[in-house]
């Protein structure tokens, strides 16, 4: 009793530890980096209903909602309108507590730390308006209804089923993997009766009503399962940039450690006959080729994919976290060696990518990380002769191990953008904002000139530039957008873009060009290129500028007359 009580205890603190570490890597620097194009327009419906706007929410009102309560709260901000998903993607790393009966006590925690450090996962639960929302609201759901819990397994199913069209992948993944693999849905599932099943129904059918309507002060919301089944029908009839080899490219990079470790749990679930390595081997694939398959893909699409893939990853991870054998020095000498072979493998392929080289010194570097290698298989067979093949084994384990968490930590942070620098990643849909916070610092400083009994609030005029982004940065000013230029009204502030420049701007404003808009050139990379990515994060842009015009009377010193 008082070991089961001990071990209760150890898996609360671990499951704590995980969720802790998630909410703080999703919370760190989160707004840090202006909203993007795509974060602009959900970010805008959220802060129209703040206004008591009536705005179309479109087909993930529970976004909208739910900040637009953030905002009553707090201001409205870049950090507030990213917070409800990274507040989602925190939850899901508890989710695997509802499935450790299935997946064992021990694969059950690693998984929760798996997901907490995921990059995909990290990316997605730090973009506002995230599919990450619906991905942990359904996983949620089901997990709840396997604790017999279902009143909230039925409220959790209302809130996903306003999340967006990121629902409806995952429900038809999970019926498909459970069709092709009946263990999916396991026999430990106890069966339901019908008042329990109904009673989850009404739940959720409560839940889509109060929280679609916000307390009926909202009802354009309640539309929103329907819209978000619509938008993702028409996905199918709706061709996107997307090449299916970015989504691949992105598990290649990205997931690189968890694809080694599921594929070597796949492989020997497989040869093994083990029902849980096929069911997850099932959902895995359904989940990959639905993304791949779907015409109006993103690589946020592979959201459902990173579940299993990370299942089967901790499932391997756990096989190698055992007991201490009885030789751990030895064990330990082994993971440093493995660990500083591979390690210099990384250098290896980094100079490769980096470093300009002719035709025989990148052979020779090929070479060189071949002896690597070999030598490297060469001293587990050392050690296993020499020692005993459990300390190879497991030291060498171990660092894999190890190199694969540095791999995944560093993945990780350019994945959420928590380098120093702003890197180029594929999880971020659409085109980056560049200079949004100059801009609205710049604003700021101009309007506390215009502070008087006698003078007018700033009027800002944005003339020929169509950007939910701008006119999220301009939302505490008064704006106003126009399709062409019109000089006539003269106002205070006026924003252009970079080749609208005039001789007529120039004699009465005074004009500062900005960078507003990055679009990477995906398509458009040769292979020296996406070198370069895959090492550094970074690679060419097309950028697209903007003059920010202010009336010269403005400035303090339009009306100091001395020489």
């Amino acid at each position: 009793m008082i070991a089961s009580s001990r071990t209760r205890n150890a898996q609360f603190w671990l499951y704590a530890l995980a969720f802790g570490l998630a909410l703080l890597l999703r919370l760190l620097r989160l707004g840090f980096w202006p909203l993007t194009e795509a974060e602009a327009g959900p970010a805008l419906q959220a802060f129209d209903l703040l206004k008591g706007v009536q705005p179309a929410l479109g087909p993930q009102p529970a976004y909208a909602l739910l900040t637009a309560l953030v905002f009553f709260v707090a201001q409205a901000s870049d950090l507030a309108a990213r917070l409800i998903p990274a507040l989602f993607g925190a939850a899901l790393v508890l989710t695997p507590y509802f499935f450790r009966d299935r997946l064992g006590e021990k694969p059950a925690w690693v998984l929760a730390f798996l997901l907490a450090f995921d990059p995909g996962l990290l990316a997605l639960s730090r973009l506002a308006g995230s599919p990450v929302m619906a991905l942990s609201a359904l996983v949620l759901a089901w997990g709840l209804w396997r604790a017999n819990r279902f009143s909230a397994a039925g409220a959790s199913l209302g809130l996903a089923l306003l999340c967006g069209p990121q629902f409806w992948p995952g429900v038809l993944g999970l019926l498909i993997a459970a069709g092709l693999s009946r263990n999916l849905a396991d026999a430990q599932t106890p069966a339901v009766d019908r008042a329990s099943a109904l009673r989850a129904l009404a739940y959720a059918a409560g839940t889509y009503l109060v929280l679609g309507s916000f307390f009926l002060l909202a009802p354009g919301g309640l539309s929103g399962g329907a819209q978000s089944l619509i938008v993702y029908l028409g996905g199918w009839i709706d061709f996107s940039d997307v090449p299916a080899w970015r989504l691949l490219l992105a598990l290649a990079v990205y997931q690189f450690p968890a694809l080694i470790l599921a594929g070597i749990a796949l492989v020997r679930g497989l040869w093994q006959r083990q029902t849980l390595e096929m069911s997850l081997g099932a959902w895995l694939l359904v989940s990959l080729t639905l993304a791949l398959a779907y015409p109006s893909r993103q690589v946020a699409d592979l959201a459902w994919v990173l579940i299993p893939l990370g299942a089967l990853a901790a499932l391997e991870v756990s096989r190698h976290l055992g007991a201490l054998i009885e030789h751990p020095w030895e064990t330990y000498g082994m993971l440093a060696v493995t660990a500083i072979i591979l390690f210099f493998c990384g250098i290896n392929l980094t100079n490769l990518a980096l470093v300009p080289m002719d035709a025989q010194a990148m052979s020779l570097r090929w070479v060189l990380l071949a002896v690597s290698l070999a030598l490297l298989a060469l001293s587990v067979g050392m050690v296993a002769y020499g020692w005993s093949p459990a300390v190879a084994r497991q030291g060498a384990a171990w660092g894999v191990l190890l190199v694969f968490s540095i791999y995944t930590l560093s993945a990780g942070m350019a994945a959420a953008g928590l380098r120093t620098y702003r890197t180029v990643e594929l999880w971020s849909p659409g085109m980056n904002i560049e200079q949004a916070h100059s801009l609205a610092g710049q604003l700021g400083e101009i309007s506390h000139w215009r502070i008087g009994p006698n003078l007018a609030p700033l009027d800002v005029t944005v003339s020929g530039l169509d950007s939910a982004a701008l006119r999220w940065t301009l939302r505490n000013w008064n704006a106003s957008f126009i399709p062409s230029l019109d000089i006539t009204a003269s106002p205070s502030v006026l924003i252009t873009p970079a080749q609208a420049d005039s001789p007529a701007l120039q004699a009465g404003y005074r004009g500062q060009d900005m960078i507003w808009r990055t679009a990477p050139l995906w398509n458009q990379l040769p292979a020296s290129d996406w070198r370069h990515w895959i090492a550094l994060h970074s690679l060419p842009q097309e950028q697209e500028s903007i003059i920010l015009w202010v009336r010269s009377d403005i400035f303090i010193d339009s009306q100091n007359n001395m020489p």
